[in-house]
């Protein structure tokens, strides 16, 4: 697992140069790539359960805590990346840019999704706040566990897909960088969740 992190940055730095030798089509909304994102969050929702039940099996309540309000980050993500349901209502096709779909508001739901949102980060903030989470990463950063090189190539692949798609204009690049932005996070939760294991 050591040497991931130093794969997932050579796929970072090489991304603008495979992006154009990429297919068109894995650029568009539900594309490969984007479906790909999809489960890779998946894989991270589905670990960090694993991970929870493990905490608290193990009777570890501080890291089956913090585990537990990390799964409806990954939730949250997961919607973000269907676009809130939008991928399931295609409502034409354009042969440069792909399929469009249904605006959110003409969804039968669509009213409902903000205000959703927002209990669900009200309430996370609050349990955030309520049971001091922030520290936790905080105390692994000072005791020199947290995975700091990790999170920090996990965030230049977020600054890359967002220079691909902002500024070089470059739609495969932009989720191309995200996969491995999400790959990124999933290694980061991990190398967390071995910290967590080693302070018991």
């Amino acid at each position: 697992m050591k040497y991931c992190k130093w794969i997932l940055l050579v796929g970072v730095l090489l991304s603008y140069f495979i992006a154009p030798y990429l297919p068109v089509s894995w650029g568009w909304e539900n594309s490969l790539l984007e479906w790909l994102q999809v489960v890779i969050l998946a894989l991270g929702l589905f670990l960090t359960c694993v991970w929870w039940q493990e905490a608290r099996s193990a009777g570890d309540r501080p890291a089956a805590r913090f585990l537990i309000w990390a799964i409806p980050l990954w939730l949250l993500m997961i919607g973000r990346e269907l676009s809130w349901g939008r991928v399931f209502y295609p409502s034409g096709f354009h042969a440069i840019d792909g399929p469009s779909f249904l605006p959110l508001s003409q969804l039968p739901y669509g009213p409902f999704v903000n205000p959703a949102l927002a209990v669900i980060i009200i309430i996370w903030l609050w349990a955030v706040i309520k049971y001091e989470l922030f520290k936790v990463p905080y105390r692994l950063l000072q005791e020199g566990r947290f995975p700091v090189s990790e999170l920090i190539i996990t965030v230049l692949a977020f600054i890359a897909a967002e220079l691909g798609e902002r500024h070089l204009h470059l739609q495969n690049m932009e989720e191309f960088d995200e996969c491995f932005a999400y790959l990124g996070l999933v290694l980061t939760a991990y190398c967390v969740r071995n910290a967590l294991r080693r302070i018991k």
